[in-house]
């Protein structure tokens, strides 16, 4: 073993894994031979009951299970027929029984289907459905949708009067348009006065706010509600003014207003009983607004957003602005939907509420208007759900459609959850788990196992257990045994007993004769449908574990190291915050990453752990895996095993959760070990940069010191992988990964790294390795690696293998270490102690460390064009063809103070405008690209990938396009800086002149 492996607590050969489940093996052994019927004992001490919140006061709960749609936007019942019609944003109406058990839909119109044959191709967006108050006898279903033609158009159709109804072939009647693009808002609703009013956007983009400055304009339909006479046809429309409008009598207006002053009012709500109107109106960079709309309301947009001033140079309408009734800043929403204003019998407690919800955070709200004027506003739940619209049913149900996370029908419940928060476990010992914590021996019932593939877990070393409680068993997902029937798609989802926990107890070798340091234990808590994480804290002095809240938390620990003058330094240990639990153990991934077959499914000695845990009465079923299956894992430091198997197990336990096709990472390459290598689309680039790397590849088959992925684990600091979840690099992996990735056939043409040509590096290198050299021409060997980015990739692989002296070593970490790169910095940090690494901002940066500090603005244009800031790698000064993204300009004109400006850099995908949303590319040949859309014709989509290189792809090749909610700019980007240098960067962008 050498010094580096142990320092980074990673054993050889598996031998960690056997070491620590040995005694799982004396109590397995026995059960492998026990009939499949044989049960494990009660856990009886179970307090893991509820979470340590209180409980919402309601809950969403599947209203059809057996129905989902495609991308829906609308719901609404249709009256007396027991049936709800649901739209899709791709121009498709259904209709369906509205019974639980319906698992039919029928179809009642393709809108695309009416397009002339060289619109077709294009395309149309739908958004809302109405059906008219006398639905029973004229059969009217109103639609609003994009025609490609470049409008938005509300149309009129007339239904069958059969069950299921379809539209009448010809009935469409163009009642209304207004110009499509951008913020097209959409909404149709009936008022109790029979009119029809309809939202519409401000009809631009995103940036700059406003950019029609049409918000305060009532000369056009933009930005308005409208209220318009349907039944009444009149001066040649297909509808009349009503003539108490408020506008009808004032000229160069669009008469057709009732409102104006909006974004882009998604959805809104009308009371059926008082006849108000309230919108969810979508902001800018920093509020969403619940409006309540009135007889010529002026919601203010663009002078305000919400409540904050934003355009003062544009001249407000003729009537005054009216604040928002309730707004939320981003960090609480960022696209708001409105709902309904319920007045069921079902949930008494919301009549007169309107209900809406937020898209992105799938939080679900309700706003009163009380008697006094005022207004009150509840949470009503936080959901997974991809919120995109509502509508109240006959019954006095409350449904909730989701838009793409699942596709489906959810209905609001009160909640029958009991508020146990009191009793939630806040200790270790007191959740039942462990009948002793000193020997940490489980519980009876509690059930320890292991895995084929340990994650790495920053030098720590993982006990599991899976808990049950009663006499149920757990059904695990992927039952297709071969590769043939994984790939005829044979895989059915996992089911989990209500209320089962995996445990993974985390702690840290000290060294020989000594006790390994109790770290943290994690659970994972199934309860109500949903997995739920937890992380309990060890006492320094070992003795139990403290309940972590949601936001994380750091321990200072004291370790041996060797190179200390005392034997000792600190580390600091991560406790996860609950969201980075959830970014990968997420709906991709389908939670759990340990407890599945591929891990599970392998020998322990002689013992089959599968079966074993079969006879314990933990799984039904003994899951079936052949050699040639897809996703079979092995042991990444089993030497005897294939290399590309390893290293493949390895990526796929490390990376596959995010890289995974509809993955959590923003760069469209995969890693999961299902995919043949020629389909992981990891040749190519990233947006992030190349770190001075020269022809820089994801991976470069033969040439690991010219691929990315190696250069990215082999780092800390800015562009880190992963960048959650560990703060240490792991070096058993690297050197693993840098011999496979060596031992791929290079791809046109030989590799060209600094192993493989005779290059001044290549040659250093091998002096480097020449035993005999003399410490003079090592000594220059390293100095010479460690100018370029590849010979210290080229360095830190042999440090990391453990192949250098002691005297190397330390030569190398301190010349690396001391790099005015930050390139080449971040690659050696890791092998010095915290106390001696530059004390950068890192990756939980609090945002008062640097708004607290005087800028230098020269510093920070030196910053700017140094490679310490990542900026320039996408942004422009004020060139807009050189910029990937906005210019700096055009960022100083959006963000003018500070502080809203570091908040967009610190969580770059809170809000993303739509001319730089990412969207990923899945041609029919199995190809992935990802970029900017340029160009999107009937003919072909252009892609601006983060390499700034066009990509033409034809309409024809095109299997998937899909737009991604993770921002272009990556995660931490000022994760290499120090407090003071990122001060110096934002003051040189602050004193830049506004863009012209």
């Amino acid at each position: 073993m050498t010094c580096t492996h142990f320092f980074h607590g990673r054993f050889p050969g598996g031998l960690l894994r056997g070491l620590l489940i040995g005694f799982f093996l004396a109590a397995s052994a026995a059960g492998a031979d026990k009939s499949p019927t044989a049960s494990r004992p009660p856990w009886t001490k179970s307090r893991l009951v509820g979470s340590p919140d209180a409980p919402a006061p309601y809950r969403l709960a599947l209203a059809f299970p057996k129905l989902r749609f495609d991308r829906p936007t609308s719901i609404e019942e249709l009256p007396d027929a027991n049936r709800l019609l649901v739209t899709e944003m791709g121009g498709k109406v259904f209709t369906f029984n509205k019974q639980p058990e319906a698992a039919e839909k029928e179809l009642v119109i393709d809108l695309r289907e009416l397009l002339p044959k060289e619109l077709a191709a294009k395309g149309v967006s739908l958004f809302d459905a109405a059906l008219h108050p006398k639905f029973r006898e004229n059969r009217y279903l109103f639609l609003c949708y994009v025609h490609p033609a470049g409008q938005t158009r509300v149309s009129r159709f007339t239904l069958t009067t059969d069950s299921p109804p379809a539209a009448l072939p010809d009935s469409e009647q163009v009642v209304i348009i207004w110009p499509s693009g951008g913020h097209n808002a959409g909404c149709l609703e009936f008022g109790v006065d029979n009119c029809l009013y309809i939202a519409t956007g401000d009809g631009s983009g995103p940036n700059p706010p406003d950019g029609l400055t049409t918000g305060q304009d009532i000369s056009d339909l933009l930005g308005s509600i409208l209220r318009i006479d349907v039944d009444h046809p009149a001066d040649k429309q297909a509808y009349a003014i009503p003539k108490d409008n408020p506008f009808v009598k004032q000229p160069g207006v669009c008469p057709e207003i009732w409102a104006y002053g909006l974004r882009n009012p998604w959805k809104f709500g009308i009371d059926p009983q008082s006849g108000d109107i309230f919108a969810a109106d979508n902001g800018w960079e920093s509020w969403e607004m619940v409006h309540r709309v009135v007889r010529g309301g002026n919601c203010g947009w663009p002078v305000m957003e919400g409540r904050a001033a934003l355009r003062s140079e544009v001249r407000p309408g003729p009537t005054p602005i009216l604040p928002p009734v309730k707004d939320h800043p981003h960090t609480e929403a960022n696209s708001v939907i409105g709902g309904p204003v319920y007045q069921g019998e079902k949930l008494p407690q919301l009549a007169g509420c309107f209900i809406y919800g937020d898209y992105i955070t799938g939080t679900i709200w309700a706003v009163r208007h009380e008697k006094d004027d005022s207004y009150s506003h509840s949470t009503l739940v936080d959901t997974d759900q991809r919120i995109v619209a509502f509508t109240q049913g006959r019954q006095g149900e409350l449904f909730v459609l989701d838009y793409d996370f699942t596709g489906q029908i959810y209905e609001l419940l009160q909640s029958t959850e009991k508020d146990t928060s009191a009793n939630f476990p806040r200790r270790l010992s007191e959740t039942g788990l462990f009948a002793s914590l000193d020997t940490l021996d489980p519980a009876p019932g509690v059930i320890p196992y292991s895995v084929q593939v340990e994650r790495w877990l920053d030098g720590a070393q993982a006990q599991r257990f899976v808990a049950i409680p009663g006499a149920q068993r757990i059904q695990l997902a992927n039952s297709a045994a071969s590769a043939k029937e994984a790939k005829d798609g044979r895989d059915e989802p996992a089911v989990y007993p209500a209320g089962t926990v995996l445990v993974k107890h985390l702690s840290l070798p000290l060294g020989a004769g000594q006790k390994p340091l109790p770290l943290e234990t994690q659970l994972l808590h199934y309860e109500q449908g949903t997995w739920r994480p937890y992380s309990y804290l060890w006492d320094d002095a070992g003795k139990d574990a403290t309940l972590v809240e949601s936001i994380g938390k750091n321990r200072t620990l004291r370790v041996p190291d060797k190179r200390a003058q005392d034997g000792w330094a600190e580390r600091t240990w991560h406790v996860n915050a609950v969201n980075e639990c959830k970014l990968c153990h997420n709906a991709e991934s389908r939670f759990l990453l340990g407890f599945t077959s591929n891990q599970l499914n392998f020998l322990i000695g002689k013992t089959d752990q599968a079966s074993s845990l079969v006879a314990q009465g933990v799984l039904r079923q003994r899951p079936e895996m052949a050699v040639d299956h897809p996703l079979r894992l092995v042991d990444p430091y089993d030497a005897s095993q294939n290399l590309n198997d390893r290293a493949r197990s390895y990526l796929h336990a490390n990376c596959g959760m995010c890289h995974q096709p509809g993955g959590n990472a923003i760069v469209g390459f995969f890693l999961r070990r299902d995919l043949p290598f020629d389909k992981l689309n990891t040749n190519r680039g990233t947006g992030i940069g190349t770190f001075g790397i020269r022809d820089a590849k994801i991976i470069a088959p033969g040439d690991p010191f010219r691929s990315l992925l190696l250069y990215r684990m082999s780092k800390l600091g800015y562009a880190r992988m992963p960048y959650i979840g560990s703060q240490l690099v792991d070096g058993a992996g690297v050197a693993l990964i840098e011999e496979w990735i060596r031992s791929l056939p290079p791809q046109g043409g030989a590799a060209s790294g600094p192993a493989t040509e005779a290059s001044a590096e290549a040659k250093a290198l091998q002096s480097l390795l020449k035993a005999d050299a003399g410490a003079e021409l090592h000594d220059q060997a390293i100095r010479e690696l460690v100018k370029s980015t590849e010979g210290s990739l080229a360095l830190i692989a042999q440090m990391h293998r453990g192949t250098l002296t002691a005297n190397d070593l330390q030569a190398a970490t301190n010349l690396g270490a001391a790099s005015s790169t930050s390139n080449i910095r971040g690659l050696f940090d890791t092998f010095l102690p915290e106390s001696r690494r530059r004390a950068t901002l890192g990756a939980n940066i609090d945002p008062k460390t640097i708004l607290d500090r005087p800028g230098d603005s020269q510093r920070g244009k030196l910053i700017f064009f140094s490679d310490g800031a990542r900026c320039r790698a996408c942004h422009d000064i004020d060139d807009r063809n050189v910029s990937l993204g906005p210019t700096l300009r055009e960022i100083k004109k959006k963000y003018p103070l500070p502080a809203e400006l570091l908040q967009h850099v610190i969580k770059p995908s809170l809000k993303i405008e739509e001319p730089f949303a990412v969207y990923i590319v899945r041609t029919s040949d199995g190809q992935t690209h990802t970029g900017l859309i340029v160009e999107n014709t009937p003919q072909q989509v252009v892609l601006k990938t983060t390499e700034r290189k066009l990509v033409r792809l034809a309409r024809d090749n095109i299997e998937e396009l899909r737009k991604s909610d993770k921002s272009l700019m990556p995660e931490g980007v000022l994760a290499d800086l120090t407090a003071q240098e990122a001060a110096d960067l934002f003051e040189f962008i602050r004193v830049l002149e506004a863009a012209k």
